[in-house]
Formats: C-alpha cells, sequence, structure tokens
C-alpha cells in the first residue's frame, strides 16, 4: 500500500502473488497508477508534479493492483485522527495528511476481526533510529516534514492499544516497560 511517492524505485524478488494498493491523492496520482497498469510511459510534465522520484515501473501483473478507497484516507484524518478539513492555502502545508501506517491500520480493521501492529510507533528521541523497515531514513526525518502530525497519531495508537482495540506485538506504540 502506497502513494506514488512512496513507491520502491526498484522491486527485488516481487512475490507474483502482491496485490498493490494505490492511495491517490491528486490528479497526477491517477495518471502514474494509470501508466504503471498499461505500462505506458508517463509524460515528463507530469513527472514534474510529485515532490520526490517516482518508479517508471511495478513489475507485477495488471490484476495484482487496486485503487485505495479515498474515503479510507478520509475517515483516518477526519474521523479518528480529528483533523480539520482541508483548505485551499496559497502556500504551505497543514499537518493534516495521516501516515501510510495509520491509514494502513484503519484499512486492516475494516478487512479484519483482528489487528495487530509490529515495529509501529515513533521514538524521536531515538533520532538515529530507523524510520522504516524498508530503507535507510532515520527517525529524525519525521521531524522535518511538515504534512503529518505524529504525535496526534501516536496518541491515538496508544489510546487503541490501551483499549485493546489493537495489539502492539512488539511494544513500539505502548511500551509499558520503557521509561516515560
Amino acid at each position: 500500500m502506497s502513494y506514488p511517492e512512496g513507491t520502491p524505485l526498484h522491486w527485488i524478488d516481487t512475490d507474483p502473488h502482491t496485490l498493490f494498493v494505490t492511495v491517490v491523492y491528486k490528479g497526477v496520482d491517477v495518471s502514474w497508477i494509470s501508466a504503471m497498469i498499461s505500462k505506458l510511459s508517463v509524460s515528463l510534465w507530469d513527472w514534474l508534479f510529485f515532490w520526490q522520484k517516482v518508479p517508471d515501473h511495478i513489475p507485477l501483473e495488471r490484476h495484482r493492483f487496486r485503487l485505495l478507497n479515498p474515503l479510507v484516507i478520509r475517515e483516518t484524518a477526519l474521523d479518528l485522527l480529528k483533523y480539520p478539513p482541508p483548505k485551499p492555502r496559497l502556500w504551505g502545508k497543514d499537518q493534516n495528511v495521516p501516515t501510510m501506517g495509520v491509514s494502513a491500520l484503519n484499512l486492516a480493521s475494516l478487512l479484519c476481526d483482528e489487528v495487530s501492529l509490529a515495529g509501529f510507533g515513533y521514538n524521536l528521541s531515538q533520532q538515529g533510529a530507523p524510520l522504516h523497515y524498508f530503507d535507510q531514513l532515520p527517525m529524525s526525518a519525521m521531524l522535518r516534514q511538515t504534512t503529518h502530525n505524529v504525535d496526534r497519531e501516536t496518541q491515538l495508537l496508544q489510546k487503541l492499544v490501551r483499549e485493546g482495540a489493537i495489539t502492539d506485538l512488539t511494544g513500539g506504540v505502548h511500551c509499558s516497560f520503557c521509561p516515560s
């Protein structure tokens, strides 16, 4: 599950049964996923609207692509995280875009009877620790971003663990033995 800019540039050892769920926020995202499915190239003009490089190929068959209903992201932002509705701005961004992890958690809760997390949580005090399992970004990268409110997400995750709605398998969200 990824938005275009978060999709790996190079795919290694792709399981042929993988389902790729695309999350779209803007019109160019739809153009991009259409090009990936039809194995066409995306126009140079479209590439200009991404904030970082996106892959020009995903090695999956057409029937392995899915498009996430935008209502899942909207529900995550407005209902779960209680973000204000987006508003037009001339410059800058609001911190009202949920991370892919919390959006995936919401999707999992809609599809599954039980949801368990492993490795979730942002320990911003350990700035050199890995942010993701799939790249080399350090935790300090979250301090520079302007679209996610990780404090609000952490509070939501801790509440869900406390109330037993989800299980935290690795203690990343709510570590009962960690110092406060």
